[in-house]
């Protein structure tokens, strides 16, 4: 299921700065805020380690079923989570910022090309704030991931126009 929802997500998140200048992209609303294009790099960077992660864990030794974690913290827009790693500031041109999606979206690319739901039910994966998690699960960690910072961009727009 989210193997396709992260292809429509991946949609509308291009489509959220679709006509936008290369100075709109990179215009901060403030000073503690991310500019869309950092918000960008955030997915591209985040979806990268993601998929690095569950295509080691995929080759490992199945283990044993882990317990799918709830990933709703997600959908709570009010509530602020903190990146590990904050992105670039450095200015991007729209063109580099596509080249970021597609680079990571390669990886999840192959995860779903080479692996079934049910070829990794006995496998998983370490994420840094959930804990341990079934590995295909990281496709809807990236989907839900993506949403909440569409919604981000939208707002960051907003607050730019």
């Amino acid at each position: 299921m989210w193997e396709l929802k992260v292809v429509e997500i991946r949609e509308k998140l291009k489509a959220t700065f679709e006509g936008l200048s290369n100075e709109k992209m990179n215009e901060k609303p403030s000073q503690d805020e991310w500019s869309i294009a950092q918000i960008v790099l955030h997915l591209a960077g985040a979806e990268t380690r993601f998929m690095k992660l569950a295509l080691e864990a995929a080759q490992e030794q199945p283990d044993h079923k882990g317990e799918s974690v709830d990933l709703s913290v997600f959908d709570d827009k009010s509530k602020k989570l903190k990146a590990p790693i904050d992105p670039p500031e450095d200015p991007q041109s729209i063109d580099d910022l596509l080249n970021a999606l597609q680079a990571s979206r390669k990886l999840t690319e192959e995860f779903i090309e080479k692996y079934s739901e049910a070829e990794l039910a006995q496998r998983t994966m370490k994420h840094h704030r959930f804990g341990k998690m079934p590995v295909w699960q990281v496709l809807e960690l990236i989907g839900r991931h993506e949403l909440r910072h569409i919604h981000q961009i939208e707002e960051t727009k907003k607050k730019l126009s």
